[in-house]
C-alpha cells in the first residue's frame, strides 16, 4: 500500500536568523543579490559604528566619574 510507508517524513526546514535576514534583504531588493548584500553590509557597518560610539561614550562617562570622585589633595 502506498499510504503506509515505514519511511519517516522529511524534516521541516526552519531558517536560521541569518537566513531570515538575508531573505528579507533579498526580497526588499527585488531579488538582486548584490544590492541586498551591499545594503546588509552597510547596515551592519552602521550598527557597528553606533555600538562603538556608545561604548566610547560610556567609557568617557566612567572615566569622568572616577576623576570626579577622587579626593582633593
Amino acid at each position: 500500500m502506498r499510504g503506509l510507508s515505514s519511511e519517516s517524513p522529511a524534516p521541516v526546514w526552519t531558517p536560521t536568523e541569518a537566513e531570515t535576514i538575508a531573505l528579507a534583504y533579498y526580497r526588499a531588493h527585488q531579488r538582486d543579490g548584490w544590492a541586498a548584500l551591499v545594503h546588509a553590509i552597510e547596515d551592519a557597518l552602521d550598527d557597528l559604528a553606533a555600538a562603538d560610539s556608545a561604548i566610547r561614550e560610556r567609557g568617557r562617562q566612567i572615566s569622568h566619574g572616577y576623576v570626579r570622585g577622587q579626593p582633593k589633595e
